[in-house]
């Protein structure tokens, strides 16, 4: 390959699997130069979004927001190819040894934001093991906080990644919501003086897609559920209203989800039995994407089509009387003829029980080429002989591929 022209090369390796083109970086200065390059890294980025490739299931053990549960896994977070599923391999992440809940606030882009209770939030490359502790957010807050919840994101505009912050509290009996934006390019905070005549009933962080962080909020604190999808243009940083799909009889619905599925926006409610699950997807408008019956599951998470797009991976849940029936269960869902198809087991030691789960694409994203010089990294924290025996051991990996 290296009497091959640029574009070529390009070409070639942009097919190939990250794990593939850590390896390559070993090859010559010439191939490491290109793979580090922020035209390559998009160009790989892209194809693997058009492709459906290089795609991990990451689970970890704060629950997805349907059930209260003590049970956290004591901060393991896990990963699984989407291809095989049948293996899951605990993760060194940024708060691995920290004490406290270690929950996943989103991911885009092949980068995950996950917080911590004590040490705030992180931005964590899984695959280039690249990871960037967030200035602390300022705390004279001196009001009674009542809520805060997150939200991450790509602005595609201005090639940023952003974390949003709002923090409902009560200030001289007046209940107030504050919002603050995190920038990647600037690696700090600001407050930003936006309109919020909302309520945030639950604190479930918001969910990425289409350039906008969503959260469901109603206009009115004394209800008991959410009934408005709220969005946040991160190119803007202005919200706006999203209108829910036509849900019939409204009475009927006991919890509403939002959530990304396939780089789409999607909502979800759990209503009275025996009404199905629906899943709408914004697509320019609403469209049912599936209808699940409840003999699946009373909660439905949609999270990926299959390589052949003709399945579709979903975490099922399903109340029991018994505390162990009350749990995640992974399968591929068959949607033509509206059917469980396959059960997935994933081995490695995974925990039971409560969870959550996300799907993170594999990529070549750099933290450093953003935020310079305060990115930690694997090789950030090798001594010299730890670098030498790597190097060694990679180009024997190198000539056994």
């Amino acid at each position: 390959m290296a009497g091959l022209p640029t574009d070529i090369n390009i070409d070639i390796l942009s097919r190939l699997s990250v794990k593939c083109l850590l390896r390559f970086k070993w090859v010559s200065k010439s191939f490491c130069s290109l793979i580090d390059s922020q035209e390559f890294i998009k160009i790989h980025l892209k194809r693997s979004i058009e492709t459906n490739s290089n795609l991990s299931l990451i689970l970890s053990g704060t629950p997805a927001p349907i059930l209260d549960s003590s049970r956290y896994w004591n901060g393991k977070i896990f990963s699984a190819s989407l291809d095989s599923l049948n293996l899951g391999v605990e993760l060194d992440h940024p708060f691995k040894n920290c004490k406290g809940r270690t929950p996943i606030i989103d991911s885009c882009n092949g980068l995950i934001a996950l917080k911590n209770d004590e040490n705030g939030i992180a931005f964590w490359n899984l695959s280039t093991k690249e990871h960037l502790i967030l200035p602390k957010f300022w705390g004279d807050l001196k009001d009674k906080v009542y809520m805060v919840v997150d939200g991450f994101g790509y602005d595609a505009v201005n090639d940023d990644y952003k974390v949003v912050r709002l923090v409902h509290f009560v200030r001289e009996n007046v209940e107030y919501t504050e919002v603050s934006v995190y920038s990647l390019r600037t690696n700090s905070w600001r407050r930003i003086r936006v309109d919020f005549p909302y309520s945030i009933l639950h604190g479930w962080d918001g969910k990425f897609a289409d350039g906008h962080v969503h959260w469901l909020v109603t206009k009115n604190p004394e209800d008991y559920i959410e009934n408005l999808i709220i969005a946040f243009n991160l190119k803007s940083e202005e919200f706006h209203e999203v209108p829910l799909p036509h849900l019939g009889n409204k009475n009927d619905v006991l919890v509403m989800f939002v959530g990304n599925f396939s780089g789409c926006l999607y909502f979800s409610c759990l209503c009275n039995y025996p009404q199905p699950v629906d899943i709408w997807v914004l697509k320019g408008c609403w469209t049912k994407a599936f209808s699940f019956h409840r003999s699946v599951g009373d909660y439905v998470k949609a999270l990926a089509y299959s390589k052949s797009e003709d399945k579709v991976l979903v975490d099922k849940f399903k109340y029991g009387e018994d505390e162990d029936i009350n749990r995640w269960e992974l399968c591929w869902y068959d949607p033509q003829n509206q059917r469980a198809a396959d059960q997935v087991t994933i081995h490695g030691g995974v925990p039971q029980g409560c969870r959550d789960t996300i799907v993170c694409m594999d990529s070549l994203v750099s933290l450093a080429a953003y935020a310079g010089s305060g990115v930690a990294g694997r090789e950030g924290r090798m001594s010299y002989k730890r670098k030498r025996r790597g190097r060694q051991r990679r180009k024997n990996e190198l000539e056994e591929v």
